[in-house]
């Protein structure tokens, strides 16, 4: 069964630990095997049948067999019970002279792979240990947050303090390559796992630098960090908030509460407050519901049912109304924990959705640790909003659907009465009221008739849909027919002022 890599790893919307784990027996060498079968068969939410696990893991083992050592292994129908399975393995695993860690894992994958279900996941010692460090935001890496736009893999954000802030990386960079492997046509997960290694390994990475229009090669070393959950600041021209929340790990709500708190101590009395939830993939429950009783006293968080249909509410209580209106960033990668909590805040009426339909995973899971070390996150519930609305294999659909990077950030202002602007394209970010965001286009390009400007961030900050949605139109005759619109440049770089 294919491994996971963080966007997926961290697509849960519960981690737990269940504590009850069968003693191992010394000579049953198919233990973990039979934990995961027990497991999935009395608490996976699909209630699958025994002999369906039974034919997945036979067939596992076989093509392995054959894929390893060209051994066919012949899976009989007959064999649809667990003790047939044991009773197979153990013939087999003499007849290929495998050893028990790879027929436990090709078993229980096998299993796994059945239930249709990409959230129910065996975990080995080592990605448990992974998967706990993605969703707490640790990591080993190189020092910079990633994301996927038009099919580009794109540094998102240089940490501070990191092997890629001490190099020529910026925000923006599109990454081509990590050593000889190219990334161009690969998926996020695929990319993400190139990018992987251990602690003190090196690796060349090659980006293209769109506002240089250039190639570079960068020689990195990956080291240990943890990464905050949240950050933000005060946009400028107003009095609106902007908090960008990573993940729900344990800190997520704390800080996101003393950002909350941070805002209140300025100068500036806040009349809005801009929730930036794209590719975030989710975390812990409780991280969610904490963050929710920043936004709202008292209110039901979801209705949970699990495998029988039994409806479970998860409350809110004592938490504090946010009062001010919010507007929560959504696109493809908000996931879980992170369409719970768009979910509930909208059904309250204390938010609105703006960007794109999100991902689409409305199930819980728990981790089960098992005998060997190993674990295995196994999917109990299905979630659904205050007013019932169904995430899982759906997704939410935006109060305001905006497709464009830059202009979703343009119409969450445009909606809490921002009125004075300017915009800026800064080493590969598009700045919007002092605020920096990585986009995979620029802003400004130079065209043959003059300066041109990205149509759909345009078309939003002037409420004229007429303007389109694609790529770029020429500035000169908005300028005329806006006299509030201005252009100018400083150091290189251009400025766009608007005052509706």
């Amino acid at each position: 069964m294919k491994r996971f890599s963080r966007w997926i790893l961290t697509a849960l919307l519960a981690v737990s630990v269940w504590q009850q784990v069968p003693a191992q027996a010394a000579e049953n060498p198919y233990v973990e095997t039979e934990e995961v079968f027990r497991y999935v068969m009395e608490s996976h939410l699909s209630k699958p049948q025994a002999a369906k696990l039974v034919k997945g893991a036979l067939e596992s083992v076989s093509e392995q067999a054959k894929e390893r050592k060209d051994l066919p292994l012949v899976v009989s129908a007959e064999d649809d019970t667990f003790g047939e399975l044991v009773q197979r393995l153990a013939e087999w695993q003499k007849k290929g002279g495998f050893d028990a860690v790879s027929m436990n894992t090709w078993a229980i994958d096998g299993m796994l792979s059945t239930l249709d279900d990409p959230h129910t996941v065996f975990f080995t010692a080592d990605e448990l240990r992974l998967f706990q460090s993605d969703v707490e935001n640790q990591f080993v890496g190189f020092g910079f947050r990633l994301r996927m736009q038009n099919d580009h893999i794109i540094i998102r954000e240089i940490v501070s303090g990191s092997p890629a802030a001490a190099s020529v990386l910026k925000r923006g960079d599109q990454l081509l390559k990590v050593g000889d492997v190219s990334l161009v046509g690969k998926s996020f997960e695929e990319s993400y796992a190139y990018l992987k290694g251990a602690e003190g390994t090196e690796a060349v990475l090659v980006v293209y630098r769109p506002s240089e229009k250039r190639e570079l090669q960068v020689k990195l070393k990956r080291a240990l960090m943890t990464l905050p959950e949240a950050e933000g600041q005060l946009f400028d021209k107003g009095s609106v908030g902007y908090i960008s929340l990573e993940t729900f790990g344990s800190d997520g709500a704390v800080q996101m509460r003393d950002k909350l708190l941070e805002f209140a101590r300025s100068q500036k009395q806040l009349t809005g407050l801009v929730l930036d939830l794209r590719d975030n993939g989710g975390g812990y429950l409780s991280t969610a519901r904490d963050i929710a009783s920043l936004f709202m006293e008292d209110g039901l968080l979801m209705y949970t049912t699990n495998r029988n249909g039994v409806e479970v509410e998860t409350w809110v209580r004592n938490g504090r109304d946010i009062g001010i209106p919010v507007r929560i960033l959504v696109n493809g990668g908000t996931a879980s924990a992170s369409e719970l909590l768009s979910g509930a805040l909208r059904d309250h009426g204390i938010a609105k959705l703006v960007g794109t339909k999100t991902y689409g995973k409305g199930s819980a899971q728990q981790v089960i640790p098992l005998s060997e070390g190993d674990a295995l996150k196994l999917t109990l519930n299905e979630y659904f909003t205050p007013k019932h609305t169904v995430v899982n294999h759906i997704g939410l659909t935006p109060d305001l659907v905006v497709e464009d990077y830059g202009a979703q950030v343009v119409e969450a202002l445009q909606s809490l009465n921002v009125r004075a602007w300017e915009l800026s394209d800064e080493d590969g970010d598009t700045v919007i009221n002092g605020i920096p965001f990585p986009t995979v286009e620029p802003l400004f390009k130079q065209g043959t008739g003059g300066l041109q400007v990205r149509a759909a961030i345009l078309s939003h900050l002037l409420k004229d849909p007429a303007i389109g949605e694609n790529e770029y139109v020429e500035l000169a005759p908005y300028l005329k027919k806006h006299p509030a619109l201005k252009v100018q440049s400083k150091g290189g770089f251009h400025f766009l002022t608007y005052t509706s």
